[in-house]
C-alpha cells in the first residue's frame, strides 16, 4: 500500500477540512493518507498565499504537487515550468474532484518510480512508453500514456477533468482535444490487441474495462 503524506502550504485549514470530511476514507483503496516506508509525498500549494520564490524552490523538485490557483494565467505570468508530477488546479474546486487529481497524480508517480506496470492484461513500459500483450506491443504517446494513468485507480472521470488533470495548465482547451486522443488511442489498441473495450464510455465518464 502505498500511503499518501500531505503537506499543505499556504492554506492550513484545508487539511482540517480533509480530516473533517473523512477524506481518506473517499481515497483509492491503494493509497491512504499516513506516514510509513511506503509514503508518497505530496505538496499541496496555495500559490497566491505563498512568495513566488518559494513556489518555484518547490517545482524544481522532482516529486509530486498540486499547484491551487485563483487565477488560470498564474503558471504562464511567473514563467512556471510545471513537471510531470505537477497539476495546477483554479479555485474553486470540489473535494471529491481533489480526491480523483491526488489518486491519479499518484499513479503517475508511482508508475514513472518503477520501470515497469501491469494494467489489465497489458505491460507498460516507462522507459519505452511501450504498452505490449502477448508478445506483441506498440508505442503510446505522451498523452496516451497520461490517459490510460488517469483512468488506471479511478471509477470513472468526466472529459473536462481529463482535460485538467492531463493538460494541466491549459485552460482554454476544449473537449475535441481530448475526444481526439482517446480516438487515436482506441483505435491503436484495437489495431495492435483486437480489443474494443479497452476503454469504455458510460454516462459520459470513461473506464478502463476490467
Amino acid at each position: 500500500m502505498n500511503n499518501i503524506d500531505l503537506e499543505i502550504l499556504g492554506s492550513p485549514p484545508f487539511l482540517n477540512i480533509l480530516n473533517e470530511l473523512d477524506f481518506n476514507n473517499t481515497l483509492n483503496p491503494n493509497y491512504k493518507l499516513g506516514n510509513n516506508s511506503k509514503k508518497v509525498g505530496v505538496k499541496v500549494l496555495f500559490v497566491d498565499n505563498l512568495k513566488i520564490k518559494e513556489v518555484k524552490n518547490y517545482i524544481i523538485k522532482n516529486e509530486p504537487i498540486i499547484l491551487f490557483l485563483k487565477n488560470k494565467d498564474y503558471i504562464k505570468k511567473n514563467y512556471l515550468q510545471l513537471l510531470d508530477f505537477h497539476i495546477s488546479l483554479e479555485l474553486p474546486i470540489e473535494i471529491l474532484s481533489f480526491k480523483e487529481i491526488l489518486n491519479i497524480l499518484v499513479t503517475k508517480y508511482s508508475f514513472f518510480k518503477k520501470s515497469k506496470i501491469i494494467i489489465k492484461d497489458y505491460e507498460i513500459d516507462s522507459n519505452t512508453r511501450c504498452i505490449s500483450r502477448q508478445n506483441i506491443k506498440t508505442k503510446l504517446t505522451e498523452k496516451e500514456l497520461e490517459l490510460i494513468l488517469a483512468l488506471k485507480n479511478n471509477n470513472g472521470l468526466n472529459k473536462s477533468f481529463l482535460l485538467r488533470s492531463i493538460w494541466k495548465h491549459n485552460f482554454d482547451l476544449d473537449t475535441h482535444v481530448l475526444e481526439t486522443h482517446l480516438h487515436r488511442l482506441r483505435k491503436k489498441i484495437y489495431r495492435y490487441f483486437k480489443d474494443r473495450d479497452f476503454i469504455t464510455e458510460k454516462n459520459s465518464l470513461y473506464y478502463l474495462k476490467d
